[in-house]
């Protein structure tokens, strides 16, 4: 893994905690469950990657689970990470930085992160 892909991961993890704790546990599953809702997959191959518990917490996993089991999308066979599409992995990302960034929890790397996506660096 290049230095790259460790910040990636490194800001991936704080934006579901920083999330998580923004949020109140109906807000978040909210949140969470309209991400999931609005995500529009596109033809094509899109790997299954999953997220583990340690790296986003053990909360945010359940409340993913739950929210994937209502829209009726497998989540994977263990309660320990959750199981899905690529784009989909980014586009919660994406949606939960976003959020972040409009309520003002978003910390200075998580900004940067965020202008450096917008624009495309």
């Amino acid at each position: 893994m290049n230095w790259r892909e460790q910040m990636e991961d490194e800001i991936e993890s704080q934006v579901w905690r920083t999330a998580q704790q923004a949020c109140s546990k109906v807000s978040f599953a909210r949140l969470l469950e309209e991400t999931v809702a609005s995500f529009k997959r596109v033809p094509g191959l899109d790997p299954i990657v999953r997220l583990h518990a340690s790296r986003i917490g053990a909360e945010s996993i359940k409340v993913l689970r739950d929210a994937l089991k209502r829209l009726d999308i497998d989540a994977g066979p263990t309660e320990s990470y959750v199981e899905l599409r690529s784009r989909l992995r980014m586009h919660l990302r994406d949606h939960l930085q976003s959020h972040l960034m409009k309520i003002g929890f978003a910390p200075d790397a998580m900004k940067a992160d965020q202008l450096d996506r917008d624009l495309g660096l």
